[in-house]
């Protein structure tokens, strides 16, 4: 399952848990591609809560590297940046993906998720002037965990 949590707008915050479906993956661009038509800078702070939110089903390859090829632009356009946050025994592997040469934008992968806010804040908000605040973000998280 996932869980937006878009408190902190333009922080996208995203948990992912357990293994996604297909349907779960679809409903997932559809909220990405509301987000890329409000026009809107907005970054993307991914939370994958276990190591079967990493799992993706049979047959979403294609209808993912279709979905890039089709809004790409836009998410160069509009994203400021994105951090993924995966399971410490899963950082290694996970971490060999290339996310920013796939998406075109700075991004990153990490073990801890204060990790990725101080890059988050460092690499991408604070170049444009713009504030993080931890403590908000953690509980937003906290939120979309226990909705998941």
């Amino acid at each position: 399952m996932i869980r937006h949590e878009l408190s902190q707008w333009p922080l996208v915050i995203s948990v992912s848990a357990g293994l996604q479906t297909l349907e779960s993956l679809q409903a997932f661009t559809e909220d990405w591609n509301r987000w890329l038509d409000r026009g809107e800078p907005f970054v993307s702070l991914r939370v994958f809560a276990d190591a079967d939110a990493l799992v993706h089903p049979e047959g979403s390859a294609q209808s993912a590297r279709q979905w890039l090829q089709a809004r790409g632009a836009d998410i160069r356009r509009h994203m400021m940046g994105m951090a993924s946050v995966v399971p410490a025994d899963q950082f290694e592997k996970i971490s060999k993906m290339n996310v920013e040469k796939l998406f075109g934008i700075p991004a990153s992968t990490f073990a801890r998720t204060d990790e990725a806010l101080a890059w988050l804040r460092e690499r991408v908000l604070a170049p444009r002037g713009l504030r993080l605040d931890a403590e908000a973000v953690h509980a937003a998280i906290d939120t979309a965990r226990a909705g998941t």
